[in-house]
């Protein structure tokens, strides 16, 4: 299974009063990735529908919610963006962060701080802050992503790359072009201009989603189609399979997607929150016969 990538704007918490209720809010999102099994929070920029929380913030929050608790201190240690994160409610992810951390040998996370050049990436981990580490062959890392890491010995300091953690999800940024691009299929757009959701219509849907899917979602006050700089008019009636391409690296209108789904078909609400979105959607496209 491809997994689940769910992509959300960086003008995700541009509603929020103060930096308490951004942090709130954002660890709903996380709550919801992590309910719901995604294998990657992708935060796409939206610089124009930013105010005074913007994209570096979101992030920041979403990877330090992502990291296994036992790590966090190690990893992220004080920065002003984390002032609130005790308002985060927990994961209670599975995970497998470490074995033996007072032994000579033991394993452990770390986050992609930087991917240099000739294979090598640094990563922000336990040791010392950052360490340079070889990516094993055939292996893609991104900025923001957590690796296992095998340590051998720790003075002097040895340790490689042995994979990425199975559980939780991660968390990475980057432009909503290519996220559509490198995500599963059926790549799916969220918005109150899409078709709306029926019965029959998840029962024709349920298949394709078996391996994995993409699914978008917009901001408070500025849906998919104002990010996108195309009006509801321009959304098609239903997916064009021939078309997913993206041109000059940006979402062609209504074409960067295989559907537009209205999944809160019958909105009692002028606005629906993007984590309320968040919970009615996946609750929908997880289920099983």
């Amino acid at each position: 299974m491809d997994g689940i990538h769910i992509l959300v704007p960086s003008s995700l918490v541009r509603e929020a009063e103060d930096k308490r209720e951004a942090t709130r809010k954002l660890g709903t999102v996380a709550r919801a990735a992590a309910v719901f099994g995604a294998s990657r929070l992708v935060v796409f920029p939206d610089r124009e529908g930013e105010r005074r929380f913007g994209g570096e913030f979101v992030e920041t929050v979403l990877r330090y919610a992502a990291t296994p608790p036992e790590l966090r201190k190690d990893l992220w240690g004080q920065r002003d963006a984390l002032q609130y994160v005790g308002v985060l409610p927990p994961l209670r992810l599975p995970s497998e962060a470490g074995s033996d951390p007072n032994g000579s040998e033991s394993s452990t996370q770390g986050i992609v701080t930087e991917v240099g050049p000739e294979g090598r990436v640094r990563v922000n981990c336990e040791l010392q802050h950052p360490i340079s580490l070889l990516v094993p062959s055939g292996m893609e890392l991104e900025e923001g992503e957590r690796v296992t890491i095998r340590i051998d010995s720790r003075e002097p300091v040895r340790a490689r790359i042995t994979g990425k953690p199975e559980e939780g999800f991660q968390v990475v940024s980057t432009d909503l072009s290519e996220a559509l691009a490198r995500g599963p299929k059926p790549r799916i757009a969220t918005s109150r201009h899409g078709r709306p959701t029926t019965i029959s219509r998840l029962a024709t849907l349920a298949p394709k989603l078996e391996d994995g899917f993409t699914v978008a979602f917009g901001s408070p006050g500025r849906g998919l189609p104002e990010i996108l700089g195309i009006s509801a008019d321009e959304i098609p009636p239903e997916a064009d399979s021939g078309v997913d391409s993206v041109v000059d690296g940006t979402v062609e209108p209504g074409r960067g997607f295989d559907l537009w789904s209205n999944t809160i078909p019958r909105q009692a609400s002028e606005v629906v929150r993007t984590e309320e979105a968040m919970f009615a959607t996946l609750a929908q496209l997880t289920l099983t016969e």
